[in-house]
């Protein structure tokens, strides 16, 4: 099976370098990547259109769909990190984001503080065993988003949490993941017991 995580359009919240609320749409460029994005994406001769269930990569995944005649499928599996609330309008590298990364990472949360690496993880157990459903021959794109989408990639061969320069190296890949950018995936349903059946480097 193919898996194609694709990153949303871009917001303005990505312009501005700040946490966005759920319902951020697309900027007019977002929405040009976006239909840019759908004319590659269409050459993958993709089957099924699955979307996280926030405006922005509804809205991107809605381009795709139309571009290659499939409905989206929304799935709050794939949705982006649960930050709190509180955090919302404040820049990705402010004292307050920093504190909240470290907190976060060592598993501090509390409910009003969003989802815990550790709930993340798990979350990312459930997409794999979501994909894996599909059939075999399936070609499958997933609009996402960078920090779901970073952290996949990062534990699609492990379930224990990264160490801390593991995690930096992850932060980095979050900060450099362009908007609509396509990250290829092979899952191999035959694979043999205790080997990873998940393929990322492609």
């Amino acid at each position: 099976m193919e898996i194609f995580l694709v990153r949303h359009g871009e917001t303005g919240g990505n312009i501005a370098h700040r946490h966005q609320a759920e319902d951020t749409p697309l900027t007019e460029k977002g929405k040009r990547q976006a239909q840019e994005a759908a004319a590659i994406i269409k050459k993958y001769e993709p089957t099924h259109l699955v979307t996280s269930t926030l405006v922005r990569a509804i809205e991107t995944a809605t381009v795709i769909g139309e571009e290659c005649d499939l409905i989206p499928e929304t799935n709050n599996l794939f949705i982006e990190l649960e930050r709190p609330q509180k955090l919302h309008g404040h820049f990705h590298k402010s004292p307050r984001s920093l504190f909240f990364y470290m907190q976060w990472y060592l598993g501090r949360t509390s409910d009003a503080e969003g989802e815990s690496y550790s709930e993340l993880r798990q979350r990312i157990i459930e997409s794999k065993k979501a994909l894996s459903e599909f059939p075999e021959d399936a070609r499958v794109i997933v609009v996402t988003h960078s920090v779901f989408m970073s952290l996949f990639l990062a534990h699609t061969c492990r379930e224990e949490m990264l160490t801390p320069l593991q995690a930096a190296g992850a932060f980095r890949t979050i900060l450099k993941t362009r908007n609509t950018h396509i990250a290829p995936i092979l899952f191999n349903p035959d694979a043999a017991p205790n080997t990873c059946a998940w393929t990322t480097e492609l």
